[in-house]
């Protein structure tokens, strides 16, 4: 294996490029031969040289709890004089307000072709 250079994207630009879509560059890492990355190697010339090949994989997770503690919430706003089903609570503690959408649901449909492919099986 010649010495070489392994070059990632920076973690600010593996960030959301609208609100709610999470988008990796075209290229998140790569070989170079020389130290300033300017020539990239392909990930088959990068291979046929011995060097590792990276992938870069992103997953979801989301939690929540049994429903008697969303209903425990509920009732302790009732008793402060909140609306339960309403947005008081986040108005009162400063925080931003979010709308559900009303466009029909299609699943990632905001997906573009350049999307990184995800495999739910892993």
């Amino acid at each position: 294996m010649p010495p070489g250079y392994l070059f990632l994207c920076p973690l600010a630009d593996m960030a959301l490029d609208v609100p709610s879509r999470f988008r990796l560059p075209d290229c998140p890492t790569y070989w170079s031969l020389d130290p300033s990355g300017t020539k990239h190697l392909t990930m088959e010339e990068a291979e046929k040289l011995g060097f590792p090949i990276f992938t870069i994989e992103v997953k979801v997770a989301g939690w929540s709890w049994d429903e008697s503690v969303y209903n425990g919430i509920r009732q302790f706003h009732q008793a402060k004089g909140f609306g339960p089903d309403s947005q008081d609570v986040a108005h009162k503690l400063g925080h931003k307000l979010y709308e559900i959408s009303k466009e029909p649901d299609v699943p990632f449909a905001h997906a573009q072709s350049a999307a990184v492919p995800v495999n739910p099986l892993r």
